[in-house]
């Protein structure tokens, strides 16, 4: 059961975005983020007076195509980049990811249905169209990773990310929660991957509202079952504090 919550003023909103308000698809180019849903994310954006940020693992540049014409605050690459409520721009100095892909497309670059996806700061190694190869990718990755220490590893759904290490989810929620307008507020953040679960912990320690769209383990507080229950959740916050403005 998804909680009732009050006005949304009172509210800060964090969302990750593949998997959670768009789904997912077979190669990430291939998501695209419903008009519906854009309108969704515009009205909460104006109810929470601007206390609506998107947390993910895309660059900005990419959650920006997607969510166009919107302009948010953003995070992007799990944290290495970040667009602040008043426009301005936080990049942690990243490193030299090329090395990094140059090895993957060498060992994986033959076979079809691998994505590589190179990021300010991250590789990600996608395998959804070839789960045959799980246990490859995993080898050649945690091969490239042990050789290095200044990056860390996650395994999401279908994809490993290798990734600069100094940023997470819950680092980057607590930067946007010292800031206006977020700051004194009641996080809410929803999210359906592992990457999710260090923004879990920091809502949760903030005595926040964290929510984990799907069925693997989490430490979320509250569970969507998919995309769309968490969207209907979404259009009920905006109708109690439509209702709660009336009154």
């Amino acid at each position: 059961m998804l909680p009732l919550i009050g006005d949304l003023k009172e509210h800060a909103i964090f969302l990750d975005l593949d998997g959670t308000i768009a789904e997912i698809a077979e190669h990430p180019d291939h998501v695209c983020v419903r008009p519906t849903t854009l309108r969704l994310l515009e009205a909460l954006n104006d109810m929470s007076n601007g206390a609506l940020a998107v947390i993910s693992g895309r660059e900005l540049s990419a959650i920006d195509r997607l969510l166009h014409p919107l302009k948010l605050p953003a995070a992007g690459v799990h944290g290495l980049e970040r667009r602040d409520a008043a426009g301005v721009l936080h990049e942690s100095q990243t490193l030299e990811t090329q090395p990094i892909s140059f090895l993957f497309e060498k060992a994986l670059g033959d076979e079809s249905g691998v994505v590589i996806e190179r990021k300010p700061g991250a590789v990600a190694v996608h395998y959804r169209l070839r789960p045959d190869l799980e246990r490859r990718c995993c080898e050649i990755v945690k091969e490239v990773v042990g050789q290095r220490g200044d990056v860390r590893l996650i395994h999401g759904k279908m994809v490993f990310e290798i990734l600069q290490k100094g940023s997470d989810k819950g680092s980057v929620i607590n930067a946007f929660l010292e800031e206006p307008p977020f700051r004194g507020r009641i996080p809410i953040f929803a999210g359906d991957d592992v990457t999710d679960e260090a923004g879990f912990a920091a809502v949760n320690s903030q005595g926040g509202i964290s929510i984990k769209v799907g069925g693997q383990d989490t430490d979320a507080r509250f569970r969507a079952k998919d995309v769309r229950e968490l969207e209907s959740w979404l259009r009920a916050l905006i109708a109690d504090t439509h209702g709660e403005q009336h009154h």
